[in-house]
């Protein structure tokens, strides 16, 4: 009863007189009330819990994410993620992908940032976005407004998304800002407009927007000069052709099993044969070898203190990742490894919990994994020539703000020529301390389009080169395969034969992935032969033998 009558503003006599009464009638006929004051308890209750809630819901009824403030003082650049921003009107948060908004349906549709500038200051504008029609873009904060028409891809295929300098520079005040994106154009859609791909599969119909990225002119020259004078050495790789990639998973099945490789990962660390997986990468040809120290699931197959320290039991006495680099450098191949950051697959909220990337202040995140590259790049030297593909790096850590001049330096502490690949996924360059073009291709035969590539391009200065799968199965064994392989290539012999003799005459370093069971013994084949008997052609018309 009390509770009912506190849950009652002060000033509503009416409904407080109300609630009076029925106390009274309560306690009059106790049996007669119950059930009629349960039923008017919860539904006064539930009312004025929507009307206290009422403010924090935005014109399509989605509850709005609390607006993040960004510190421009951290970064040489600093992506505002869409989502992150105060969404206003129609502008709304994708399903599937949370840092992307959309449906901007007239001109008082509009994201808003709260930033803190360390000084007055005029600041560089790029605005990722995907829309195939051409619209107009607003960018304001106080009385500065930039405006430009909208970038229309002029490629074939990816990037899905790109990347757009405005014209001018934003000036802002010192201490907070609000930065305001808005299109002025905007129309409400149509019910015959097409729907168009999601974002991420293709160039989208309406404007989605991935982030707005902030930088004085000083800063980003600075940035590129230092990205250029420790730019990787890629040489070896166009000289080599083609190399070998291999996804051991966590969550790669074992020949005959039925648990990812995450629930027996020490005994799949002890049993892998390092000279029957040096014989059968032997078989194809490849010049080097990208071998994953973590994918989905961060479980690292050597040693690694810093792993140890952000959340132990994740790493193994036996240095794995050691013995193959020096079983393949005996027989004149390279290592590089693969990264991902843990952010999905197995157990990622404990990882990423531990990891810092769930920090409202993501620094620890860029430090703890830098601290894990610099490590593994010291304890392996110039052995290792890299990390040549880092995996979401533009999806999934760049909106965290990563330092990716840190973990560039942390790549090349024990190998000043050291390869960086931060993986684009199928959208734009992600910094300009990438070496390479990394992007995921899936089976796709083809390659760069070459206007993507130069300074100030969609992918920046990096190395053209092409990332691609043979089997149908995909990149990895995450189904049980009971013994079996699947069906195997994607492709014919020969389409894989003549591709990869254009890509040499091209000069294009290509990387195949072919699927490799998790248990790597001599018990049983670790590539489908189908996929190894490919490779063994694909050799002989590059290597001649």
């Amino acid at each position: 009863m009390v509770l009912l009558l506190f849950t009652i503003k002060k000033d509503d006599s009416t409904m407080f007189n109300f609630s009076l009464k029925i106390i009274a009638m309560f306690i009059n006929n106790r049996k007669f009330y119950f059930r009629l004051l349960l039923i008017t308890a919860v539904t006064l209750i539930s009312t004025l819990s929507a009307f206290s809630q009422k403010s924090d819901l935005n014109v399509k009824g989605k509850v709005n994410q609390k607006v993040k403030v960004f510190d421009l003082e951290n970064n040489d650049v600093t992506a505002l993620i869409a989502s992150s921003g105060a969404l206003s009107g129609n502008v709304q948060r994708d399903s599937r992908s949370a840092n992307i908004v959309y449906d901007f349906e007239s001109p008082q549709d509009k994201v808003t940032w709260t930033v803190i500038a360390p000084k007055e200051d005029d600041y560089v504008v790029g605005v990722l976005f995907s829309k195939r029609e051409q619209t107009t873009i607003e960018i304001s904060s106080n009385n500065s407004v930039l405006t430009a028409p909208s970038m229309i891809p002029t490629w074939e295929h990816r990037p899905y998304f790109w990347r757009q300098e405005m014209p001018g520079v934003l000036h802002l005040k010192k201490g907070e800002n609000k930065v305001t994106l808005r299109l002025p154009d905007a129309k409400p859609a149509k019910a015959t407009d097409k729907e168009g791909p999601r974002f991420g599969s293709g160039v989208t119909e309406k404007f989605h927007l991935f982030s707005i990225e902030l930088g004085t002119a000083a800063k980003r020259k600075g940035q590129l000069e230092r990205a250029q004078a420790m730019k990787g050495d890629t040489s070896w790789m166009i000289d080599g052709k083609y190399g070998l990639f291999v996804h051991w998973s966590a969550m790669s099945q074992a020949f005959v099993g039925d648990k990812p490789r995450a629930e027996w990962f020490q005994k799949s660390v002890a049993m892998f044969n390092v000279k029957v997986f040096a014989d059968e990468v032997e078989k194809t040809g490849a010049a080097w070898v990208i071998f994953t120290a973590t994918h989905q699931g961060f479980y690292w197959p050597g040693p690694n203190a810093a792993i140890d320290k952000i959340a132990p039991g994740r790493t193994t006495k036996r240095d794995l990742l050691g013995e193959i680099i020096n079983e393949l450098d005996k027989r004149g191949i390279r290592t590089m490894f693969y990264l991902h950051t843990g952010y999905n697959g197995y157990d990622p909220k404990e990882w990423r919990e531990a990891v810092g990337a769930n920090d409202p202040d993501t620094k620890r995140f860029s430090d703890n994994i830098e601290g894990i590259l610099r490590e593994c790049s010291l304890r392996y030297g110039k052995k290792l020539m890299g990390f040549g593909y880092i995996d979401g790096a533009l999806s999934w850590d760049y909106p965290l703000n990563p330092s990716w001049e840190g973990w560039a330096k942390a790549i090349k502490a024990g190998n000043t020529k050291a390869v960086v690949g931060f993986s684009s996924n199928r959208g734009t360059g992600v910094s300009p301390f990438s070496d390479l073009a990394v992007t995921d291709s899936a089976s796709d035969i083809g390659q760069v389009d070459a206007q993507l590539i130069g300074l100030g391009k969609q992918l920046g200065d990096v190395t053209n080169a092409w990332w691609f799968l043979m089997d149908k199965e995909g990149w990895l064994p995450n189904k049980q395969m009971n013994g079996h392989f699947g069906e195997g290539p994607v492709h014919s012999t020969q389409e894989y034969v003549d591709f990869f003799n254009n890509m040499e005459a091209s000069k294009i370093p290509v990387t195949i992935n072919i699927i490799m069971t998790g248990d790597v013994t001599d018990e049983h084949p670790l590539f489908n032969p189908k996929c190894t008997a490919v490779m063994e052609e694909v050799r002989k018309a590059i290597r001649g033998k």
